[in-house]
């Protein structure tokens, strides 16, 4: 049952990076059209893209940094509950073979 918590909040935490990457690609989308019908040079368009996509994802860190933190405190936890309750291993059983 822990491990399917685990699992879930992890699949919760990759549903949320990959919701900020996808706006990333869309706002860098929309900003290199935009720089482009501007008539900026290439390398300035770039130098612009990487400033924003750092921006976008420091802003994102931020906003979501607690949420974040909390979902892997509660993964290890969950990880740790179950490591500790589970027994997987049976007492072994000695058969002597003759």
């Amino acid at each position: 049952m822990l491990d399917h918590i685990a699992h879930a909040l992890l699949a919760l935490l990759m549903g949320l990076v990959a919701i900020v990457l996808s706006a990333l690609g869309y706002i860098e989308n929309a900003l290199g059209h935009a720089m482009s019908q501007m008539g900026l040079p290439h390398t300035v368009q770039t130098v612009l893209g990487i400033f924003v996509a750092v921006l976008i994802l420091v802003a994102a860190l931020r906003l979501f940094g607690g949420f974040i933190r909390v979902v892997l405190i509660v993964v290890v936890l969950a990880l740790v509950v179950h490591a500790v309750t589970h027994n997987d291993y049976e007492s072994p059983q000695r058969v002597m073979h003759l």
